[in-house]
């Protein structure tokens, strides 16, 4: 990438979302994820106790099971659709290969995103490598040669 590429931070002809709307989008999907798995407690008969007690209990390796088939499923349902994950959709970013400029929207591709967002998640390292990247990538951008990106307002 040239040097007025990374100034602009702009790269395949797309400006780089920021680190902070990365974060909204994330924390955002979060909650609704949150609120979606708490309406399945809540018709399964649990109470909301309950579901926090479940949240608040010791980590187990089953966990990371559990994190890496949701990772899976996600990533395979919204990629092929929004380009990336309920988060990107709802703040108009996207996910784009790092190498060619091309849409992230294959579902094996977007499963294998996702998963390792998901089971790195667990290592804080992975997740907090944005900070000091000049790419505003995270650990499982690297890996899997993605950027996140504004949409162009012709999307």
């Amino acid at each position: 990438y040239s040097k007025k590429e990374m100034n602009e931070k702009t790269i395949h002809g797309y400006k780089l979302a920021s680190k902070g709307k990365r974060l909204i989008a994330s924390i955002t999907e979060g909650i609704i994820f949150g609120i979606i798995i708490l309406g399945i407690y809540l018709i399964m008969g649990k109470s909301i106790s309950e579901f926090w007690a479940d949240l608040d209990s010791d980590f187990e390796l089953l966990d990371i099971v559990y994190s890496l088939v949701t990772g899976i499923i996600i990533g395979a349902i919204f990629y092929p659709i929004f380009t990336g994950n309920l988060g990107h959709k709802i703040f108009n970013i996207k996910v784009i290969s790092e190498e060619t400029g091309e849409d992230y929207k294959k579902p094996e591709k977007g499963a294998i995103r996702e998963a390792l967002k998901h089971v790195l998640g667990y290592l804080i390292i992975p997740t907090i490598w944005i900070l000091w990247d000049k790419k505003n990538q995270n650990l499982y951008d690297k890996i899997t040669k993605t950027l996140v990106v504004e949409k162009n307002t012709n999307e």
